[in-house]
């Protein structure tokens, strides 16, 4: 994997690793985040592991390419819940 990406596994986990409340006491605000949706254009990089499983390298996009035709973007939407279980 090119060393600019991170493993989506690693992206997701370091997005859904919150606690869910936002405080900030200066201006009185206190929020609980229990659900949340992402959308964003990436660049992927698809590529085997030491086992030989595929798996993807993610990145946001470097850069723009202009092509002869309208280029094409990479665009994940996922999103996240706490569950009490």
């Amino acid at each position: 994997m090119d060393e600019a990406f991170i493993p989506f596994s690693a992206l997701l986990a370091k997005i859904a690793a919150f606690e869910g409340e936002i405080y900030d006491k200066e201006e009185g605000v206190h929020s609980y985040i229990n659900r949340f949706e992402i959308e964003t254009p990436i660049e992927i990089d698809v590529y085997r592991d030491e086992d030989g499983k595929i798996q993807l390298g993610v990145v946001p996009p470097l850069y723009r390419v202009d092509t002869t035709i309208e280029p094409s973007y990479h665009n994940i939407r996922f999103s996240a819940e706490i569950s009490e279980t």
